[in-house]
């Protein structure tokens, strides 16, 4: 069972539209700060010299802002979504939001209609930000679930390149507001493809399972995970049980230990703390601040606006191919390793690009520019191939199907609350202390990396079920002896 399906393939393909939205809709920020005609749509100062730019940093401070804040809310919202009205609808309700902003955010006539569409925008993409890794990784087998759920990450990274090359074919078009408003409404057309997806894809079978729809959850997993030399169909039968044992197990605690017992029980507590450091250690490392503000980054680095948004839209093409690469190799290298691996070198390709920019700013040489976009090239490399494909995989696998929901909205609620406060700093800080700013992430990238060193066990390979036994709670084993008879009888139903 470890090759995916046909049928995985083409659920992986209409689901990741989610991904693409998340990327996509973060992303058109860089593109369309770098459109002179949006500066003019919204009456906004361009010339970095004027007396009126500070307002201007402002503004795009406050449009990544509010879409972060957005995202934080729709986070916690995706994950009450995904348990009350299943994964499938969840997706559904995202894409309609999604739409919606898309469509405010496009037709903007001032700074405070487009900094709203950016607000429902950024909800929906909280919304799924949580919601595609929790259904990969419910839809996957265990040996595949690192290519699945790696489609999360790489969704993202590929709405991200195709948010840089649309903003440059735009660029083009800078006599209207078309060059900035076309590349924001195809935010919509990637909301549309979500919600028509969604009607070709399966509900989450542990989902089912969790509302007692064993049926229809056993003939998803069949069709999932079916095996031509599994005629019968055993593998899926073995995982209902699995699923079935394990979910008991953790019903029977929820009456014993209440609804919060993902604060007050401390297996749960643990997971819950790695999940949310996690997912803040993506972002602390400083990789959202270059990807949305590239184009000023590059600027300063002695590019001219064209040639930033090129080399910005390669940046993260780069990525997009470097996330792909590193989702084949998740499930082989394991998921500790492969993370160890991203934040170490992360950190190493950074202190060199940040000590490059440092010199460029003395002396203004072109080496220096060049070889330090060279090194952020290597930084991503790394981030994409490594960290990103990962940390969504792990903040998700490790919670139970009981919780993973909410596990996982507040694990990834710290992804947005960590780029409120870095993405509305970085204009003015960039204006005012320029490379000291990257210090701050070196800093704490080492931090991140010697936590994971001590508290990040191997979770690849494992069943969902078993990765429990990773934070001190009792085997599924055990679970199926506690249910002895009940377990059999559940195989006996479904059996061919």
């Amino acid at each position: 069972m470890g090759d995916v399906s046909s049928y995985e393939h083409t659920v992986i393909l209409f689901a990741a539209f989610g991904s693409l939205f998340t990327g996509y809709s973060a992303a058109i920020i860089v593109a369309t700060v770098g459109q002179p005609s949006w500066y003019r749509s919204l009456n906004l100062e361009s010339d970095t010299t004027a007396p009126g730019y500070s307002h201007t940093t402002t503004i795009i401070g406050a449009a990544n802002g509010v879409f972060f804040a957005g995202g934080t809310l729709g986070c916690i919202l995706g994950g009450w979504l995904g348990d009350k009205l299943g994964r499938v609808n969840g997706f559904r309700v995202a894409a309609t939001v999604g739409i919606i902003g898309a469509a405010i955010q496009t037709g903007a006539a001032n700074q405070a209609m487009y900094l709203v569409g950016r607000v429902i925008t950024g909800l929906a993409a909280g919304q799924t930000m949580v919601a595609m890794p929790t259904y990969f990784s419910e839809v996957s087998p265990p040996k595949s679930r690192g290519l699945m759920a790696g489609a999360h990450g790489s969704g993202i990274n590929v709405g991200y390149a195709i948010a840089g090359w649309v903003g440059f074919g735009c660029f083009f078009e800078s006599t209207s507001s078309f060059g900035w408003r076309f590349p924001n409404a195809v935010l919509a057309l990637w909301g549309l493809c979500l919600l028509a997806g969604s009607f070709f894809v399966p509900e989450s079978p542990r989902w089912l399972v969790s509302k007692g729809q064993d049926e229809k959850a056993l003939k998803i997993l069949c069709k999932l995970h079916h095996d031509p030399a599994d005629v019968e169909d055993q593998f899926a039968h073995r995982e209902l049980r699995f699923i079935k044992s394990q979910l008991e197990v953790d019903l029977t605690l929820i009456t014993q230990h209440g609804q919060w017992q993902l604060f007050t029980m401390p297996t749960y507590r643990r997971r819950s703390i790695l999940g949310f450091v996690l997912m803040m250690g993506g972002q602390n490392i400083g990789v959202l601040v270059i990807n949305n503000y590239n184009t000023l980054l590059y600027e300063s680095l002695g590019l001219s606006n064209m040639q930033a948004l090129v080399v910005g839209a390669a940046y993260n093409t780069w990525a997009a191919f470097a996330n792909m690469g590193g989702a084949t190799v998740s499930d082989r290298l394991g998921r500790r390793k492969a993370l160890l691996i991203g934040y170490a070198g992360c950190v190493v390709m950074f202190i060199i690009a940040t000590g490059l920019i440092a010199k460029f700013s003395q002396n203004s040489s072109r080496t220096y520019a060049a070889a330090a976009v060279t090194f952020l090239f290597l930084y991503v490399f790394f981030y994409g191939a490594f960290i990103d494909v990962n940390q969504y995989i792990v903040a998700t696998e490790i919670f139970p199907t009981h919780l993973r929901s909410q596990g996982s909205s507040y694990s990834l609620a710290a992804f947005f609350l960590t780029d409120v406060l870095w993405v509305d700093l970085a204009a003015t800080a960039q204006a005012t202390i320029g490379w000291k700013y990257y210090l701050v992430f070196l800093s704490l990238g080492i931090v991140h990396l010697i936590h994971l060193w001590f508290k990040l066990p191997e979770t690849s390979g494992l069943a969902l079920e078993e990765i429990d036994t990773l934070f001190g709670k009792d085997q599924i084993a055990t679970a199926d002896e506690e249910l002895g008879d009940k377990a059999v009888t559940i195989e006996e139903e479904h059996d061919p």
